[in-house]
């Protein structure tokens, strides 16, 4: 596909006034465009969770976005495998590694990816959104999840792995759910 499709899709998700953008894709390439509908995209609360990349090399975009969640990949013995794009900007990881999924001749297949683990960090996300906010997470004291609010606690509940606190594999760990 192009940049340009992507951009229409969040457009389209901005339109429909949706709550998360899973964006199991990426560029090496700095679009001024796709960053102004990522902001766009969180200026309006919704949640932009991004796949970090495939290369073992920087993280690509849209997830290096600062207004992305940028997702890592791991395996099933919590290591982030060689393949699995790193730097400051992983917020958190997921499993990413013989991920039972839908394939496009209608079947299914084992597939690998920091792709695969993105949808795992939306799919707690909207779980997020459907609790109730605690206290010391609402920073606006309006009792409505923020984009940041949610950011914020899928890092601060994540399990943390490798060097303690955030790091460039990692981010701030392994999501968790309640």
């Amino acid at each position: 596909g192009y940049v340009s499709d992507i951009i229409e899709g969040i457009e389209w998700a901005i339109d429909k006034d949706l709550d998360i953008v899973n964006l199991s894709l990426g560029t090496g390439t700095d679009v001024q465009a796709l960053h102004d509908v990522i902001d766009k995209a969180t200026r309006k609360n919704i949640i932009v969770v991004a796949a970090a990349g495939n290369d073992g090399k920087a993280v690509n975009y849209p997830a290096k976005y600062t207004n992305s969640i940028a997702v890592s990949a791991l395996d099933s013995n919590n290591n982030v495998p060689s393949w699995s794009s790193r730097g400051s900007e992983v917020s958190v990881a997921a499993p990413g590694v013989s991920i039972y999924s839908t394939w496009n001749d209608g079947g299914y297949k084992n597939l690998q990816g920091t792709s695969m683990a993105t949808p795992h960090v939306s799919g707690l996300a909207a779980l997020t959104l459907g609790e109730p906010i605690p206290a010391n997470f609402d920073k606006n004291h309006n009792k409505q999840w923020e984009v940041a609010e949610v950011r914020n606690y899928l890092q601060k509940n994540a399990k943390d792995l490798g060097q303690h606190g955030k790091d460039n594999l990692y981010g701030y760990g392994l999501i968790q759910g309640k």
